[in-house]
């Protein structure tokens, strides 16, 4: 099997060592060299580039080989006519595009698909370092781009966005709070409440200008998960009183313990990679859902607005 990757470093380089890890060695296309016919023959393509390259390569290898399955990075599409675009490709081509939302394979997303903690209550999200202090962040694709989706609210409020609409289901309103305090042309830290049609609500914080944070608070009706770097720790029955009979917060359960939210991060990307090398493998197609899921997350951060109708 040939798996190619547009990509040469960073992003590109991570996902270069799972694939070696699964025993694959993929190609490295590097566009400031490489002829775009060099990837011509695979089975599958990797787009991990700047955001607002994504739909170009999609188009590109369409072109090139319509039977070629595709991996491609989030967000889907940076503007309304390049989401048009892919909403309307014919639906054999959509099951062959795996957009890579990785979160909807980490512990967390699998925890709550299997777990049994009554109804969902509130989800708060919290992910936040100081990149945009960095002196190196200046001449970075993010900082210099005054489209929207190519910033932190393109490319960590995105994660978090699409995995609630991947396990709370429709979204009835959102709002969406920019703030600027670095040098960047785009807002470097975003606030984004979400309220789901089954009453749940979602708070998402996600900056560049913050001391290390990484932390997710998710209350059930009868359990609290909570997450803190690579740890995961869960609270289980609401009827958990104290000797004099008040209530009190619930034993923790500690089930995973890794040693940072990068490690967690990874775990989740490895289990994307292995989902989308399995249905390559097996010449399958991936259901509606994963597409259109990917294309409903990608239209609210256009939008910014659900109406609540």
């Amino acid at each position: 099997m040939k798996v190619s990757i547009i990509g040469y470093k960073n992003h590109a380089k991570r996902l270069e060592s799972i694939l070696n890890d699964m025993g694959i060695i993929p190609y490295m296309w590097n566009h400031h060299t490489d002829n775009f016919t060099n990837l011509i023959g695979s089975d599958a393509i990797l787009i991990s580039s700047p955001n607002d390259t994504h739909v170009e390569y999609i188009k590109k290898i369409l072109r090139m080989s319509p039977q070629t399955y595709i991996f491609c990075e989030k967000p889907p599409a940076v503007n309304l006519v390049e989401l048009d675009y892919l909403d309307n490709l014919d639906s054999n081509i959509k099951g062959r595009i795996f957009f890579n939302f990785n979160r909807r394979f980490s512990y967390i997303s699998k925890l709550v698909k299997e777990g049994n903690f009554g109804k969902p209550v509130h989800f708060n999200f919290v992910s936040s370092h100081g990149l945009a202090f960095k002196d190196t962040f200046k001449d970075n694709w993010r900082f210099e781009s005054t489209n929207k989706l190519m910033g932190v609210y393109g490319t960590v409020a995105i994660h978090y966005i699409d995995m609630c609409i991947w396990l709370l289901g429709e979204c009835k309103s959102i709002n969406v709070y920019k703030s600027t305090y670095s040098e960047s042309k785009l807002a470097d830290s975003v606030t984004i409440d979400m309220k789901f049609k089954n009453g749940c609500t979602t708070n998402i914080f996600v900056s560049y200008v913050t001391p290390f944070i990484n932390r997710s608070n998710m209350i059930f009706e009868n359990a609290i998960i909570e997450q803190e770097d690579g740890e995961i720790n869960l609270y289980e029955n609401w009827n958990t009183t104290d000797e004099n009979g008040f209530f009190k917060k619930p034993s923790k359960q500690t089930l995973l313990k890794l040693k940072s939210s990068r490690e967690y991060y990874n775990d989740s990307l490895k289990n994307s990679l292995v989902e989308f090398v399995k249905v390559v493998k097996e010449q399958q197609l991936w259901t509606d859902d994963y597409f259109s899921k990917s294309i409903k997350s990608n239209r609210i951060l256009l939008n910014e607005r659900v109406s609540d109708d």
